[in-house]
């Protein structure tokens, strides 16, 4: 019983000494110069620091700045936050600045707490827990292009009493923004037509943009600017007049012609999966059949696009088909892991729908008519024969080169 207290005593020493080194001065920049470990080749430094740091704040991918339909640049990104200590940390703050330290954004506890997510909440998350990792999701818009920093740098503070003064900030943190990267210009991936709804697009949508998957021993966001194109009819229902929530074909999208969006190669078809009943997701669907019947295509800068949830038999290409913008690719159903029938467009960088990076693109010509007030608008009316209200947008509403974003209303050419 001695020895197991002396133990204990001994735990409690060295965790009382790891807490007192925990100060809210400690901090830096992770890109010291120094020597490289002979092993791995990574920097190594003499200056260790005079604290340790109980928030380690890191880039997941470089940042790619696109256009948005709202007519500004947008660069959209995460960074991983895990705590290092057996305490529980509140983010405070989040400071954005240039490497020159001009501020580019700062937020607050609210903001955090609604960009911070984990696995099994994808917002709200407020705190913390010891050991705890936890996703934040960031964007930010800029007039024009040119006043995208080449980096941007991140220092979080994290609060909890135990700390020295309460408080602690976490050492820089940088990402690189890839500038000179561009984004594909790609054509629609629907035929012509009006009141598409560009459902669950970028950038404060949850169910794409914080959809990421831990899948083969690593973590995964293919879906990071995917968009769900429904359609409403010219009187503004999801299905039509008279229609039945319950049957696939009763929905204003359903059958409409899904096209190349740009001449690209066939590397993967999927088929043969019935529609799913709408109303709600299916029960019993596994990983590889959540696209349902779906077909990815290399773009000739080897990047892939994904058309998922297709109509069963309706797919007109086979894998190696060499396909040009504008060719049938197949219909749009309710196939897979889906609730109404949509299609399911985004672009990744490999051939995996799911253990890939999305990648933002733009549309090189379309007209936005409006956007739906909020998600929860969207789903109120989804599955129903009633039609709503949309927000209309006043001025051109030409669109050159652009994503469209959440709940806008598209029509294509």
């Amino acid at each position: 019983m001695g020895e197991m207290t002396r133990c204990a005593r001994g735990i409690a020493l060295a965790i009382g000494v790891a807490l007192a080194l925990f100060t809210a001065g400690c901090g830096g920049d992770d890109d010291k110069s120094g020597d490289r470990s002979p092993v791995s080749g990574e920097s190594r430094s003499a200056d260790a620091g005079d604290s340790l740091s109980p928030l380690i704040v890191s880039a997941v991918q470089p940042a790619v700045p696109f256009k948005g339909s709202a007519g500004k640049y947008l660069v959209s990104y995460e960074l991983r936050l895990f705590n290092a200590t057996p305490l529980t940390l509140t983010p405070s703050r989040v400071s954005i600045s240039t490497p020159d330290g001009a501020v580019v954004r700062k937020l607050g506890r609210k903001d955090i707490a609604a960009a911070l997510a984990l696995p099994s909440t994808r917002s709200g998350v407020r705190q913390l827990g010891e050991a705890q990792r936890a996703t934040l999701y960031l964007t930010l818009d800029f007039e024009d292009r040119s006043d995208i920093p080449d980096r941007l740098v991140h220092r979080i503070a994290v609060t909890n009493e135990r700390l020295a003064g309460g408080r602690a900030v976490s050492a820089a943190a940088s990402v690189k923004v890839a500038k000179d990267f561009d984004v594909p210009v790609l054509g629609p991936p629907l035929q012509a037509g009006r009141g598409y709804i560009a459902a669950d697009s970028c950038c404060f949508s949850e169910r794409h943009r914080r959809a990421l998957l831990a899948i083969g021993n690593g973590q995964w966001l293919a879906q990071r600017f995917a968009v769900d194109w429904e359609q409403i009819d010219s009187s503004r229902r999801f299905v039509k007049r008279g229609g039945d929530p319950a049957k696939p074909a009763d929905y204003t999208i359903y059958g409409q012609r899904a096209i190349a969006a740009a001449d690209a190669k066939v590397v993967q078809v999927i088929d043969g999966l019935r529609d799913q009943t709408p109303g709600a997701l299916p029960q019993g669907v596994t990983l590889p059949e959540a696209d349902g019947n779906a077909v990815v295509a290399r773009l000739d800068d080897g990047l892939y696009m994904l058309y998922a949830h297709l109509q069963r038999g309706s797919i007109k290409v086979k894998k190696g088909d060499e396909i040009k913008r504008g060719d049938l690719i197949g219909l749009v159903g309710n196939s897979g892991n889906t609730s109404a029938p949509h299609l399911h467009f985004h672009v990744m960088d490999g051939p995996s729908a799911l253990t890939s990076e999305g990648v933002p693109y733009v549309i090189d010509e379309f007209a936005t008519r409006g956007r739906l007030r909020s998600t929860a608008v969207f789903d109120k009316y989804e599955n129903t024969t009633t039609p709503f209200d949309i927000v209309r947008f006043d001025g051109d509403a030409d669109n050159d080169d652009e994503l469209p974003l959440d709940l806008t209303v598209d029509d294509f050419k």
